[in-house]
């Protein structure tokens, strides 16, 4: 599997017009998938358009090599947003370990006060999800859709509750539902934001 320095570094040779030494269509194939290197892919061309020509000895001809030029300018910025990405993915993922944590306290305390096994094997079950989706967090999707359908069940539940002035103890839950998904969409959307960004921009855009 190709490293993103690898990958950046045959973009950058296609740019300036040499051989990379790796196959075009595997580059590519990372280009579609990784939306970092594609973001990365889309500045040097840029940046190519208007470092194409250079005025020297007043003509006009291309810079001798292109490409340490256009890495130059790009790959400060690149590294930065890289590492801050990074840091917030890593603080995501060490709430969705905190919140798997919660559960499995959850779970235990539903035990030791005599509850039903089923509750806890759920709760258990979401705790085990979490602390999964904390080391994999493209399975996030899945786990977040499950979290949510309870988080909703249980606001309507609690909703009942004080419309008809009754107390069937489910308000709590709402506490460790919330921030629970809360954590696991902004897992997401730090994890997945660019792919998403450049979908919704794709969805907007005039074919014409």
């Amino acid at each position: 599997m190709l490293s993103h320095d690898q990958v950046r570094a045959a973009l950058s040779a296609r740019v300036d017009g040499e051989s990379s030494g790796l196959d075009d269509a595997v580059v590519d194939a990372h280009v579609a998938e990784c939306a970092e290197c594609s973001a990365y892919y889309q500045r040097i061309l840029s940046l190519s358009r208007n470092l194409r020509f250079a005025e020297i000895g007043g003509g006009m001809a291309p810079p001798e090599n292109l490409s340490t030029v256009i890495l130059a300018g790009v790959e400060g910025e690149w590294r930065k947003l890289s590492q801050r990405r990074m840091v917030l993915l890593t603080l995501c993922r060490v709430a969705l370990v905190a919140a798997a944590l919660v559960w499995l306290a959850w779970a235990v305390m539903h035990l030791v006060n005599g509850g039903e096994s089923g509750t806890a094997s759920v709760r258990l079950g979401v705790a085990t999800a979490l602390a999964y989706t904390a080391a994999r967090p493209a399975q996030i999707p899945g786990i977040a859709l499950v979290v949510g359908t309870m988080f909703t069940f249980t606001l309507g539940f609690v909703v009942r509750d004080a419309v008809l002035d009754t107390g069937s103890g489910v308000a709590p839950h709402v506490l460790i539902l919330l921030p629970t998904l809360i954590a696991l969409l902004g897992t997401l959307a730090v994890d997945r934001g660019p792919q998403l960004r450049r979908a919704w921009r794709s969805l907007g855009a005039d074919p014409t």
